[in-house]
C-alpha cells in the first residue's frame, strides 16, 4: 500500500489562530472573533473588523471549543474537531494514519477569499498571524506536515518580505489566486512576488478562491463558479504571458479543479498566442494583442511547459478522464490532493485510487507520491 504525499490539504482557522501567541500586539484589539450565526448553533461565523460577519467554507468550525452542529454532521468527512482545526499535529496524524498519508502540505480555508478584511494593514497582520500559527503547529511534526505561505498582495513588496520570512520558517510554497481585483497574477504589478518566489526557490500554487470583488459584486450569483475560475484564469494568463520565461526558476501548480479542463485551456492559450503572432505579422493587432507583445510572448507552448517539469496540475482520484490525460500530458505533472477536512472530499482517497485498474502501478506512485515531492522540492522517497 502506497503512503500518499498530499499536495493540497487544508486547515480550518480557529480562535487560537489569532491568539496573542501569533497576532502582533498592535492588532490584538481588532482580532477576528467567532460569533453565533444562528440560535441553534448550526454553524458559526467570524466577526472581522473592516469586513463584518464573514465565513469561508468550514471556517470557523467551533466557538469556545464547542463544535458546530454542521461540523458534527460532517464528521465522516472532516474527522475530529481537533484534526480539522489543526489544534495539533498529533490530532491530524490520527486521520492521516487511517488514510495512508505520509506527508501533507496544508493550505488555509478562511484566506481562500481575499482580502479577509478591507482594512489592509489588518489584513496583512492576519496573514502573518496565520503563517506564524501554521508554522508552529506543523513544526510539531516537521517531517510530516508542510505548509504554504499566505500573502496579502495589495503591496507586493511587503508580500515578498513575507515570502522570505516564511521560507526561513519552513514554508514550501506560495498560495495565490489567478486574479486579484482587475489584475491577473501575471501582471507586472506582482513582479516582486514572482522575484521573491524565484530567489526563495518556492513554487507558486494557483488555488481556487475568490479575490476579485469587482467581478463578484457584478455577478454575486456566480460566487461558486468564480472559485474555480481563479485557476482557469491563472493558467490562461501565466501560460500566455511569458512570465515563466522571466522567472525560469519558478514552478507553478494549478490546484483543486480536476483534470478535465486542461485540453480546453491549452487550446485556448495556443489560439491566443498564435492569433497574436499572426496579427503582428499583418500589422493588425488590437490593444489586447499589444499588451501580450509588450510583456513578451511565451517562448514555449503550454504543452512544452507542462512536459518540461515546471507545470503541475491537480486531479481527483475518481475522474474518468484521468487515464486519458496521463497518456496525453504524461505522468509527471499530476498532483494528488485530499482536501481534508472539507466536507466534499473523497474519504480514503489514496486507497480508492490504488484500486483503479485503468492506471498503471508506475503512474499511481508518481501521482500519489513523486509529483508532490517534485513540485514542492521535497525528497523523493525510495520505492515502497
Amino acid at each position: 500500500m502506497l503512503k500518499a504525499f498530499d499536495a493540497d490539504g487544508h486547515v480550518d482557522e480557529w480562535e487560537g489562530t489569532f491568539s496573542d501567541e501569533y497576532l502582533e500586539p498592535a492588532f490584538r484589539e481588532q482580532r477576528p472573533v467567532v460569533v453565533d450565526a444562528d440560535l441553534q448553533g448550526t454553524y458559526f461565523t467570524w466577526n472581522i473588523p473592516g469586513r463584518g460577519l464573514w465565513r469561508v467554507g468550514s471556517s470557523p468550525s467551533s466557538k469556545g471549543g464547542v463544535n458546530s452542529q454542521e461540523n458534527i454532521r460532517l464528521a465522516e468527512w472532516r474527522g475530529t474537531l481537533e484534526s480539522g482545526e489543526f489544534r495539533s499535529a498529533a490530532a491530524r496524524s490520527e486521520l492521516l494514519d487511517v488514510e495512508n498519508t505520509e506527508i501533507q502540505v496544508n493550505y488555509p480555508t478562511l484566506f481562500l477569499y481575499h482580502p479577509t478584511t478591507l482594512d489592509i494593514p489588518l489584513n496583512q497582520a492576519l496573514t502573518r498571524a496565520y503563517n506564524n500559527w501554521i508554522s508552529d503547529i506543523s513544526n510539531q511534526e516537521p517531517d510530516r506536515y508542510k505548509w504554504v505561505t499566505v500573502v496579502d498582495v495589495h503591496d507586493p513588496k511587503e508580500a515578498a518580505k513575507e515570502i522570505f520570512r516564511t521560507k526561513e520558517m519552513g514554508s514550501v510554497g506560495i498560495m495565490v489566486h489567478g486574479m486579484y481585483g482587475t489584475r491577473t497574477i501575471d501582471d507586472d504589478f506582482f513582479a516582486p512576488l514572482w522575484s521573491a518566489a524565484q530567489e526563495a526557490q518556492l513554487p507558486i500554487a494557483v488555488h481556487p478562491g475568490r479575490a476579485s470583488l469587482d467581478v463578484y459584486n457584478a455577478n454575486p450569483n456566480y460566487g461558486a463558479a468564480q472559485f474555480h475560475l481563479s485557476v482557469l484564469l491563472g493558467f490562461r494568463h501565466i501560460m500566455a504571458s511569458g512570465v515563466l520565461d522571466r522567472y525560469p526558476g519558478v514552478n507553478v501548480g494549478f490546484l483543486e479543479t480536476g483534470c478535465s479542463w486542461v485540453d480546453f485551456a491549452v487550446e485556448q492559450v495556443d489560439l491566443i498566442v498564435h492569433d497574436t503572432k499572426f496579427r503582428a505579422e499583418l500589422g493588425a493587432t488590437r490593444a489586447e494583442h499589444d499588451a501580450l507583445i509588450a510583456k513578451g510572448l511565451p517562448k514555449l507552448t503550454p504543452e512544452e511547459y507542462i512536459k518540461s517539469g515546471r507545470v503541475f496540475i491537480g486531479f481527483e482520484v475518481d475522474e474518468e478522464m484521468l487515464p486519458y490525460v496521463i497518456q496525453r500530458w504524461g505522468e509527471d505533472c499530476w498532483l494528488y490532493a485530499s482536501d481534508i477536512p472539507h466536507g466534499h472530499r473523497i474519504v480514503n482517497a489514496p486507497q480508492q485510487f490504488e484500486l483503479r485498474k485503468d492506471i498503471s502501478e508506475v503512474a499511481k506512485r508518481k501521482l500519489l507520491i513523486d509529483n508532490t515531492a517534485s513540485f514542492y522540492g521535497l525528497p523523493v522517497p525510495a520505492a515502497q
